[in-house]
């Protein structure tokens, strides 16, 4: 679908994503704390770009209906490494479900924002514009 440019419309914040050094302890911490889980965990790798191999540990629960993620770098270099290395722990993105990811891709970037990842039809991370590094992704809502 080729939508004309628009303005961009936050509806609702649908996930929020931590950078973490160890997943195990965040994951005991906010149970303890705060009551957030059960944590449903998922392992994912391959190799990148270059050949290089990459192993990741992510960890999710809900608040409501808001996601939580938390993600360790296992092995290699990902994508929350440099971020990690830069400011430590903490809020690397917040998520948002729209209804074409790749139209909200091509209509943000017309307007100026900067790309950093796209998977076409699934999700894409933008540089969010403001102090701390944080990142806006926009996730591909189920049809």
């Amino acid at each position: 679908m080729n939508q004309a440019l628009h303005k961009f419309k936050i509806s609702s914040v649908d996930q929020v994503s931590y950078a973490v050094k160890d997943i195990d302890s965040a994951m005991e911490k906010w149970s303890e704390l705060y009551g957030i889980g059960p944590w449903t965990l998922r392992e994912n790798g391959g190799t990148d770009a270059k050949g290089r191999p990459w192993k990741i540990r992510m960890a999710f629960a809900y608040v409501g209906p808001l996601e939580i993620e938390l993600v360790q770098c296992l092995e290699g270099r990902i994508f929350q490494s440099r971020f990690l290395d830069t400011w430590g722990e903490g809020l690397h993105h917040i998520g948002f479900k729209v209804d074409d990811v790749d139209a909200e891709v091509r209509n943000l970037t017309s307007q100026g924002a900067r790309l950093i990842i796209h998977d076409p039809g699934r999700f894409a991370y933008l540089d969010g514009g403001g102090a701390g590094g944080a990142i806006f992704e926009l996730i591909q809502k189920a049809h």
